[in-house]
This record gives structure tokens, sequence and C-alpha cells, in this order.
């Protein structure tokens, strides 16, 4: 049932978020407080412990997803954010998984995958259960989990749409 969920909340948000993240225009110029800013994008590090959906869904409603990271400049951005929020990198969900089709990793947000930082041996499914992936607290790499798990988060949106003086 959670896997059914998830793929219910998936879809309904790629419809959404595709069309608003496509749309940023050259113009935009800010955060919220409490984001960080890379390029077009905000970032901010959620500290509260949730299961995978749960955490897109608070992402959600701050106006995005879980974050897609798509460079290794953007992963070491989202790294640096986990140890400034926790004091240490700590397990954390980003938005990439394959809930829908074993082995066919895609971002919460709809972005294509085209970066992947996987640590040495993953993913592994270990389990047969393994659907979700965080950032590993011993090595920085990625590492596939059971989306049951509880863990904190980082969440990905557009920069606020307002003109610049």
């Amino acid at each position: 049932m959670d896997r059914l969920h998830l793929l219910f909340v998936l879809c309904g948000i790629l419809a959404l978020t595709t069309a608003s993240r496509h749309s940023s225009k050259e113009n935009d110029c800010n955060c919220p407080k409490g984001w960080t800013q890379l390029d077009k994008y905000c970032y901010i590090y959620q500290h509260d412990n949730r299961s995978f959906s749960d955490a897109e869904s608070v992402c959600n409603v701050l106006g995005g997803n879980l974050v897609s990271i798509n460079s290794r400049k953007e992963n070491a951005i989202v790294v640096e954010l986990i140890r400034e929020g926790a004091g240490t990198v700590v397990d954390t969900w980003i938005g990439l998984h394959d809930a829908i089709e074993e082995g066919e990793f895609v971002w919460t947000d709809g972005e294509v995958v085209n970066f992947k930082n996987f640590g040495m041996g993953q993913p592994d499914d270990s389990g047969s259960g393994e659907d979700c992936v965080e950032i590993e607290a011993d090595d920085e790499m990625w590492d596939d989990d059971e989306c049951t798990d509880l863990n904190p988060y980082v969440c990905i949106r557009p920069v606020n749409k307002k003109k610049c003086h």
C-alpha cells in the first residue's frame, strides 16, 4: 500500500512541479527566509525525521519537492546544508527513488536523472525493499534505503517569481 500511495503522490507532484520549475524566468531574484539559493533554485534542510513520502509531502507544502541533484557542485551544496543543519552529516533523504520500477531511478520533481553519486556497492536493494535514496552519514555518498525509515531531508523549490529592481 505504501508504494501505491507514493505512486499517487509522485504523479500529482510531477505534473504540478514540472510546469513551475521550467517556467522560472531570468528575472527571478530570491528565496524565502531560511532557504539557500544556488542559481534558480532554493534549498532547505529539514531536521525533523520523516518517511520518504511524508518528507516529500512537507516539501510540497513548502512549494517544492525533495531535492533533485544534477551535478557535483549541487551535491556538495546539499551535503554542506546537511552538515550545517545537523552539525554533522546524517542520513538524509533526497528525491531519488525506484519505487515504481526496480532499478529505474526517478526524481520526485520530474527532473531528468543525469547525475548519480552512489557509494560503492550501491544501490543494492538490500532485502528487496530499498526504493528510496538518502545521502549516507558515513561516506556522504548515496544509498538506497527503505522508504519507511525516518530521516531528515532536503527540499528544493524555484526562487520566488518577482521582478528585481
